[in-house]
């Protein structure tokens, strides 16, 4: 009786997988309206095309490229982007430089090992294992699919590599979902060869930004844009509303809070390539006077006033920062008050519902 022969599988070798792919792996930095912004992409012609997200220099007003041997240049092109997918493709004057294997993401299996290379807060060349988690429709609604992974990732991973145990690239990471551990994902690689066979179309990141500025300035007129947007960073529902040049966004409070008279509303004005404005917030809080048989509760209403900057609007994605107080903050119900004002911005990205 013969046996059939058992097809050997590739072992994952992370450390191996890791010298193959990190030469091609870069640092892409540079500045917006709303500060430094941090991302990583992948060579993929050695004469220097990289892929990356869209979202990691559509709003630069400067940017430069470090590879992994440390060199760097000062200034890219864009070659070609996909907004709805979050892709682009962008060009530095490289010669000879290395570059990575792309795989077929239409081979991979859910529960199959991946290794993601990244700069998450700009520590280049960081390293994560994990799996693919699943399969799935883009979970924003945008009409495509996307890979799930618990390979870890932070701000600064965008656009950087999944990658499979020959070291091929399958996925590129481009978001995760907040609130809940390595939920995390990426495009699939095979987009990106769609867009490599488009012809390119070179402008500068001015070009990029009145183009993107032109297709989507009145994005809010069209049925298709969403007026429920869901916040990645608290988990909470916004409600859009533009007038004109101004935004009024809500959040959608329970039905608790809403019988107490909370509320939390934003008013933004168009200024120049961003909206920005104030969050207006009222809300109840309960305390206790005396011990024992003593105590009495009482209830205070209190109000707040911070500021909110939506940095990028595209009927797919929005991002933007708000003014929050530091860590530490005590409040005070009695009083009404917060023990430190607002004093440091933190980024936030809304996706539609």
């Amino acid at each position: 009786m013969q046996t059939r022969p058992q097809v050997a599988i590739q072992p994952f070798d992370s450390a191996q997988i890791t010298k193959k792919i990190s030469p091609g792996v870069v640092l892409i930095r540079g500045t917006s309206s709303s500060g430094e912004i941090l991302g990583t992409g992948f060579i993929i012609s050695s004469d220097g095309k990289i892929a990356t997200n869209l979202h990691v220099v559509e709003s630069l007003k400067n940017g430069g490229v470090q590879l992994a041997s440390g060199e760097k240049f000062d200034s890219f092109v864009i070659l070609a982007f996909d907004s709805r997918k979050d892709i682009a493709i962008i060009k530095i004057p490289g010669f000879d430089l290395p570059t990575v294997a792309l795989g077929n993401s239409n081979n991979v299996q859910v529960g199959e090992p991946v290794l993601a290379v990244g700069s998450p807060l700009g520590l280049q060349g960081t390293v994560t294992t994990g799996v693919v988690s699943s399969l799935r429709d883009d979970p924003i609604g945008g009409g495509f699919k996307v890979l799930q992974t618990d390979a870890s990732v932070n701000p600064g991973n965008s656009g950087g590599p999944l990658v499979n145990r020959q070291a091929e690239v399958i996925g590129i990471v481009t978001f995760k979902i907040r609130g809940g551990e390595n939920l995390n994902f990426a495009i699939p690689i095979n987009y990106l060869r769609g867009l490599v066979d488009s012809p390119p179309a070179t402008m500068s990141l001015d070009e990029l930004r009145i183009k993107l500025s032109s297709s989507s300035s009145d994005v809010f007129k069209s049925d298709s844009f969403p007026t429920h947007w869901k916040s990645l960073t608290t988990g909470t529902t916004k409600v859009l509303r533009r007038d004109g040049d101004r935004i009024y966004v809500e959040t959608v409070l329970s039905e608790a809070q809403k019988n107490a008279g909370c509320f939390f509303l934003s008013d933004l004005q168009k200024k120049g390539d961003i909206f920005g404005g104030t969050v207006r917030s009222s809300c109840v809080c309960a305390y206790t006077r005396g011990l024992g048989a003593y105590a009495q509760n009482f209830t205070n209403r209190f109000t707040d006033e911070t500021a909110i900057e939506l940095i990028s609007v595209t009927p797919t994605r929005i991002e933007g920062r708000a003014m929050a107080r530091p860590k530490g903050t005590k409040f005070d119900c009695r009083k009404a008050e917060f023990s430190k004002p607002p004093s440091e911005w933190e980024n936030f990205t809304w996706i539609p519902e």
